[in-house]
């Protein structure tokens, strides 16, 4: 999922950059360059910040639209949270 509509950063690329050692939010701006534009990003960075150095994520939770097989010719999307 994109956090950072401007610089076109995904939640991954953050999750990567908190694992190698950013630990504030002033850190992953230099790292990242997110909420430097706009900055509509920086409530979900943050979140994202604290989720990973409180180890309450899951890198498994799917939260977007996904495709899932109904019959063997069709597919229809289904929402996870």
């Amino acid at each position: 999922m994109y956090v950072c509509l401007c610089k076109a950063v995904t939640e991954k690329r953050i999750r990567q950059e908190i694992l190698s050692g950013a630990c504030e939010y002033d850190e992953l701006q230099v790292r990242l360059e997110v909420g430097l534009c706009c900055g509509q990003c920086k409530e979900v960075t943050l979140a994202i910040l604290e989720e990973t150095l409180t180890g309450h994520h899951d890198e498994n939770v799917v939260t977007m639209w996904q495709p899932v097989k109904k019959t063997k010719e069709r597919t229809s999307l289904k929402a996870y949270a």
